[in-house]
């Protein structure tokens, strides 16, 4: 696994202190991780998918990189929507539901 992420972060351009504070770990810890002298738990293989945009079981050796790559503003609306309290989050799915609808119908229209 240390390839991989060794890897990840070079194709991202990202140094070990930059992944480590996304982590909110030190730098060594990270070190650790990359030259797999530490194992991760599920907490930060998450993180570290979510910034490399890969699935965890591709940062385990799999073959499936990209489960489903989301940009950095995505994954940037989902991190916001995951904080909110159970009052927004159905506010925003409403609002995603309602707009989705108008696309389609919009679609619909042109098609047809």
């Amino acid at each position: 696994m240390e390839l991989r992420l060794l890897e990840l972060r070079r194709e991202k351009q990202l140094t070990q202190d930059d992944v480590a504070k996304h982590m909110k770990i030190s730098r060594q810890a990270y070190a650790l991780y990359e030259t797999n002298q530490r194992h991760m738990n599920y907490d930060s293989l998450r993180a570290l998918a979510e910034l490399f945009s890969v699935s965890i079981d591709y940062l385990l050796g799999g073959e499936n990189k990209n489960a489903e790559s989301l940009t950095d503003e995505e994954l940037r609306l989902v991190r916001n929507f995951r904080e909110l309290d159970e009052r927004g989050r159905a506010s925003v799915k409403t609002l995603v539901e309602f707009e989705h609808s108008q696309v389609s119908r919009d679609k619909k229209k042109s098609a047809g």
